[in-house]
C-alpha cells in the first residue's frame, strides 16, 4: 500500500475513528486497537470498532499502490498530531470594543482566554489567538459561552446582554479564523504512507522518516452491510440537540439494560426521544424528520452510541437506517454502526401524571441560581432540597446535619390551580437537587412551569414560551420530606 496525503486531513479522519478504538488494556482482541485501512485507487477506506459500535469513513488520497493493513491507532494519531504541531503557530485577530470588554470583565462574563491560547489587546481593541491546534484550544468554547449566557440572562442590563452577544460572535469568528489559518498551514505538510508484505509501515515527511509495524487484516471485524433496513432522515443539528436534551436521564448500569440508553419512539407524524432512570424522565417530541416506512418503530440506542452522536454528526442531513438489532447513521462521508439494546423500554406514558392540579410559574434563571447555592448545603447522600410554596413565594431549603450547614432562599412565583384559583395553604415537596439542575440547564426559556399533585407523586417541569418546534418535558419523582 502506498499513498500521499496532507497530515492535517489524515489526522482529522483518524481522530474520528479513534472514538471507538479500545485501549490495549480494555480489549480481549488486540486487533481492535488498530484501524482497518483499505486502499483502492485514490480512495482510502477506514474502519474502527470496539465490537459494539463501528465507525467507517473514506478519504481521497494520492494512491500509487493498492493494499490493506491494520494500523495501530494510538501510534498513528500521536505521530500525526506531533507532525502538525511542528508547524508554526497560527495567529488570528478579531476586533472587539474595549469598553464592552471591560464591562464584561468587570461582571466576570469573559471566559479564561489563556485556556484558549487567546488574549485581549485593549490598545488595539482586538481579540488575539496564537498557538497550534486551534480545534483543541476552542473545543469547549460553545459550552463555556452557554454557561456564561446563563449568568447574563439574569442581568437586567440590555447593554450587558448586547455586549455579550457581540463578544460571543467575535469569539466564534476568532475560532473560525484561527482554524482556517491553521488548515492552510497544516495542509502544506505532506506525508507519504507505505506498507509492505510484512506489515511494516513507513511514514515519510519532508524532514523525517518513521517506521512501525501493523497487522494483517484477515482477522479484523467489519460491520454487516444490510440493505433491508428501515430509513428516516433528519437534520444533524436536530439529532444532536434531541439526544443531548434527554441523555442526562439515562440509567448508567448493566442491571436495568432497558434503561441504559435513549429510546427513539417513531410514530406516523412524530419522533420521540425518551430517557429514564426510574426517578426522572426526559422526553422531547419532534415532527422535523422524514420517513417512508409506513409503520411505527422504536428501539433503544445505547448510551455509548448516544455519546458518539455529538462528536461525529455534523449539521448536515443524517440518514438513519435500522432494524430490530442494529442502527446506522450516515452523514458527511462518515457512517456509524451500532448494536441496539435488545430489551423492552419501560411504558413511559403510564408514569406521566395526567392529574397534576397545581402549577407554579417562576423565572428559570432565578430558581436555577438559587438551587446552585442550595446544593452547597445539601446532604451529599440524599442531595435533597425542600420546596415550600405560600402566598406566591417559593422558599428553597437545604441542610446537611453532618456539617451543621443549611441554606434558605425565597423567590417570587405564581402558584395557582389549573383553573386559575389562588392556593392559600402551604404546599411542601422535596427533590434531588442534582436532578433539578440537570433538567433546568436543558431548558432555554426565561420562564418555566412546575406542576404538582401531592408531595409523593411525580412533578412535571415544562418550558414556557418556547419558540422551537418541539414538545419538551421533564418528570421528576419527589423524595421523602422528613
Amino acid at each position: 500500500m502506498k499513498f500521499s496525503i496532507s497530515a492535517d486531513k489524515f489526522f482529522n479522519a483518524v481522530n474520528k475513528l479513534n472514538y471507538v478504538v479500545p485501549g490495549s488494556s480494555h480489549s480481549t482482541l488486540p486487533i481492535l486497537s488498530n484501524i482497518y485501512f483499505n486502499l483502492e485507487g485514490n480512495q482510502l477506506n477506514m474502519v474502527s470498532t470496539d465490537l459494539e459500535a463501528f465507525i467507517k469513513t473514506g478519504i481521497e488520497v494520492e494512491g500509487t499502490e493498492n493494499g490493506s493493513i491494520a494500523v495501530p491507532a494510538r501510534k498513528l494519531l500521536d505521530l500525526l498530531k506531533a507532525l502538525i504541531i511542528k508547524s508554526e503557530a497560527v495567529i488570528a485577530k478579531v476586533a472587539y470594543n474595549p469598553d464592552s470588554f471591560a464591562m464584561l470583565s468587570g461582571d466576570s462574563l469573559v471566559p479564561d482566554l489563556a485556556e484558549m491560547k487567546s488574549r485581549y489587546d485593549s490598545g488595539a481593541g482586538m481579540l488575539v489567538f496564537k498557538g497550534p491546534m486551534p480545534q483543541e484550544s476552542f473545543s469547549s468554547l460553545d459550552e463555556t459561552l452557554a454557561e456564561l449566557k446563563e449568568k447574563v440572562s439574569g442581568k437586567d442590563s440590555a447593554e450587558i446582554k448586547e455586549a455579550f452577544d457581540t463578544f460571543s460572535a467575535a469569539m466564534r469568528k476568532l475560532s473560525g479564523d484561527a482554524l482556517s489559518a491553521f488548515k492552510k498551514s497544516a495542509d502544506k505538510i505532506k506525508i507519504k504512507f507505505e506498507s509492505n508484505d510484512k506489515n511494516k509501515i513507513t511514514i515519510n515527511s519532508k524532514n523525517g522518516k518513521y517506521q512501525f509495524f501493523g497487522e494483517p487484516v484477515e482477522d479484523y471485524p467489519l460491520p454487516d452491510e444490510r440493505e433491508d433496513l428501515s430509513k428516516i432522515e433528519m437534520e444533524g443539528h436536530l439529532l444532536r440537540r434531541y439526544v443531548q436534551k434527554v441523555k442526562h436521564s439515562v440509567k448508567n448500569d448493566e442491571i436495568r439494560r432497558n434503561m441504559a440508553g435513549v429510546f427513539m419512539d417513531l410514530r406516523k407524524n412524530e419522533l420521540r426521544f425518551v430517557a429514564t432512570d426510574g426517578f426522572r424522565l426526559s422526553k422531547v417530541i419532534t415532527s422535523e424528520y422524514t420517513h417512508e416506512n409506513g409503520k411505527d418503530d422504536n428501539f433503544i440506542l445505547p448510551i455509548k452510541t448516544v455519546d458518539l452522536v455529538p462528536k461525529l454528526i455534523t449539521d448536515q442531513k443524517v440518514k438513519i437506517e435500522f432494524d430490530n438489532s442494529m442502527i446506522k447513521f450516515t452523514v458527511d462521508g462518515v457512517t456509524v454502526y451500532s448494536k441496539l439494546i435488545d430489551d423492552t423500554f419501560p411504558n413511559y406514558e403510564s408514569v406521566i401524571p395526567k392529574d397534576n392540579d397545581k402549577k407554579l410559574l417562576i423565572s428559570r434563571y432565578e430558581i436555577l441560581s438559587a438551587l446552585r447555592r442550595a446544593s452547597i448545603f445539601t446532604d451529599k447522600v440524599t442531595m435533597r432540597v425542600k420546596f415550600e410554596v405560600t402566598d406566591n413565594e417559593l422558599t428553597i431549603k437545604s441542610d446537611n446535619p453532618e456539617i451543621g450547614g443549611e441554606g434558605e432562599e425565597t423567590l417570587d412565583c405564581d402558584f395557582k390551580t389549573n383553573a386559575g384559583d389562588e392556593i392559600s395553604e402551604t404546599f411542601a415537596i422535596a427533590f434531588n437537587v442534582t436532578y433539578l439542575l440537570d433538567c433546568l440547564t436543558q431548558i432555554e426559556t426565561d420562564e418555566i412551569m412546575l406542576t404538582f399533585s401531592t408531595p409523593s407523586k411525580a412533578s412535571i417541569i415544562l418550558p414556557v414560551g418556547s419558540d422551537t418546534e418541539e414538545d419538551y418535558m421533564e418528570l421528576i419523582m419527589p423524595v421523602r420530606v422528613g
